[in-house]
């Protein structure tokens, strides 16, 4: 079985010494076209993988900048098979580029998962991001994970901070055990209270690192090291990147931030400039590395 993508792109970054940037690449309502000048412009920039935005039915579960992202496409009636064909145009543009479904699992459940997989299917995905996904709850009743399992595709598992750093005998510490064993390619550590996208709250360095720490080590004791963990939420400066660096991550994903200013108007020149700054952050310094 050939390597994922996700895998290939996260180990290539730490042999050239920095942590991996993945990247939201949102729908643009009144282009949807353009959404694939823009994940260009993310590449050439520094992002090493793409996060595409599938726009669900309940946006206000998302920070404020990803929930007018989610409704602008479907007030403009972009369905989200015209979404999957911004994703097919894009992974035609870049195959070795990770493309990962960003969206909620009742986006699969009312397009019907099995149309939702075809789909992803077509646009060679490698990865998921589907945070209310009942992995554990209903023990993979709908099989999604074991799915992913077979084809070689990540479903992508989420980490609070609460759970990173969870005692034992506490029912998060036992997710958080079911989650090291299952994880592949990375998990998300929240570097926010409560998880949500654009959060002005983040985590100290020193509860960050301690949460990334943990997380590693509950990795290591089900013999997980090859899954990788990444830092998500309230990311948005070089600043924010050298504490994911300090704290051991492997990679970082943002979105919130350069959404917002494609939302405020701005250019795409100027979108690149922002990606390239943080791209330049991404480097690690001496004393600093994943563990």
């Amino acid at each position: 079985m050939k390597t994922n993508r996700i895998d290939a792109a996260i180990q290539n970054a730490q042999k050239c010494g920095r942590v991996a940037f993945i990247g939201l690449v949102p729908v643009i309502a009144e282009n949807p076209e353009k959404s694939v000048e823009v994940a260009d412009v993310m590449i050439a920039s520094g992002v090493d993988i793409l996060m595409m935005h599938i726009p669900n039915w309940m946006p206000w579960m998302e920070g404020p900048v990803l929930e007018l992202a989610a409704r602008a496409p479907r007030n403009a009636g972009i369905t989200r098979e015209k979404v999957f064909d911004v994703m097919r145009q894009i992974r035609a543009k870049n195959p070795d580029v990770p493309l990962i479904d960003m969206t909620l699992f009742d986006t699969a459940l009312t397009m019907g998962q099995e149309h939702f997989m075809d789909l992803s299917r077509d646009a060679d995905v490698d990865g998921f991001d589907l945070p209310d996904y009942p992995l554990f709850s209903s023990d993979d009743k709908y099989g999604l994970y074991q799915e992913c399992v077979k084809e070689n595709r990540y479903l992508i598992l989420d980490i609070s901070y609460e759970m990173a750093t969870a005692q034992k005998e506490t029912p998060e510490y036992d997710m958080l055990c079911g989650i090291a064993q299952k994880a592949h390619g990375f998990v998300f550590v929240m570097n926010a209270p409560g998880g949500q996208s654009g959060s002005a709250k983040k985590l100290t360095q020193e509860q960050l690192g301690d949460a990334v720490k943990n997380v590693k080590r509950m990795l290591h004791k089900y013999h997980n090291d090859t899954c990788t963990v990444s830092v998500v939420c309230g990311i948005s400066t070089p600043e924010d990147i050298e504490k994911v660096r300090r704290a051991g991550a492997e990679s970082f994903m943002i979105g919130s931030a350069y959404v917002k200013y494609l939302q405020e108007g701005k250019s795409l020149d100027e979108i690149a400039s922002y990606l390239r700054s943080l791209s330049n952050a991404c480097h690690y310094q001496p004393g600093e590395g994943a563990q």
